[in-house]
């Protein structure tokens, strides 16, 4: 199960808005018709971030984990 902690209660009724969406058209007609730029920004980032969760479970992150912390080292040096 995919969780994602300290959302405001707006973000929570996003969340629940775009995970009752049955695919990827919904979703973007769904975050289209959110009456704000900012509740449509955080759609879109709260779709961001379930795919993120969801790979992290899935171990699919773990095989670059090593890679991104060589590349943070060596620009930390420059």
């Amino acid at each position: 199960m995919i969780r994602i902690e300290n959302l405001t209660e707006r973000q929570k009724s996003i969340m629940d808005l775009l995970w009752s969406c049955r695919d990827q058209d919904q979703v973007m007609t769904l975050i289209r018709s959110l009456p704000t730029k900012q509740d449509q920004q955080d759609a879109c980032s709260l779709v961001d971030l379930a795919i993120w969760e969801s790979l992290e479970q899935e171990g699919a992150l773990t095989d670059y984990e090593a890679e991104a912390k060589a590349v943070i080292n060596r620009c930390s040096r420059s």
